[in-house]
């Protein structure tokens, strides 16, 4: 990266959706390289384990340049890997309640941006190694619920009535959606035409205690 801080444009967005959508930061050769590894693993996680050279297109997401320097600007400086790289299922028949919100104000989840000051304790990255356009279903967030102090509705988590509010991210091959993991997110029944490609790492800050009763 060119610069040294995000924009004030980047940071209100996080700020107030809870996420950020980073266009075109994988090239087509990058994707396809993710893409055949996957097809040829034939498995939905343990890719950093499998036996070279198809752990390597995963290896080399986990410290791409790009999610680093957000990473950092996100997290503060220095992050740890939170959770494995594994592709997002493809829900069919059965809707899984989502995740998140209710914002607890506790040092293993709180999030909070003031006086130019940002605490963000874990950070999802999830990337697109195939489209996923308006209506396809799948990933689905709610905007803004990553500092919500007030209970989701169980209609919401469920998907019985979003109430407008859950937003499924349009995303194309090559893009990186970095959202805090405090946001309510999870999985819709997938209506895409192809298979459903998003491949998902969790980082938290580095001296971040994510299991608050451990």
């Amino acid at each position: 990266m060119d610069r040294e801080l995000m924009s004030n444009e980047e940071n209100y967005c996080f700020d107030v959706a809870g996420y950020l959508i980073l266009r075109n930061v994988l090239t087509p050769k990058e994707v396809e390289a993710c893409n055949q590894a996957l097809d040829k693993g034939g498995a939905t996680q343990g890719m950093l384990g499998w036996p070279a050279p198809l752990r390597q297109p995963f290896r080399d997401l986990l410290v791409h340049p790009v999610l680093v320097w957000y990473l950092n600007q996100l997290c503060g400086d220095g992050f740890r890997l939170e959770t494995a790289p594994q592709l997002l299922g493809e829900v069919s028949d059965t809707r899984l309640p989502l995740v998140g919100g209710d914002e607890p104000r506790d040092q293993a989840r709180a999030y909070y941006h003031q006086n130019e000051r940002r605490l963000c304790q874990a950070v999802n990255a999830v990337w697109a190694l195939a489209d996923a356009q308006d209506g396809d279903g799948g990933l689905v967030l709610i905007p803004c619920s990553h500092k919500s102090n007030v209970e989701t509705p169980t209609d919401i988590l469920s998907g019985d009535d979003d109430m407008g509010l859950t937003l499924q991210p349009q995303l194309n091959a090559g893009d990186l959606l970095l959202c805090a993991s405090t946001a309510a997110q999870g999985l819709r029944p997938w209506r895409g035409s192809g298979p459903q490609r998003l491949l998902f790492y969790g980082y938290a800050a580095r001296a971040s205690i994510l299991n608050s009763g451990g």
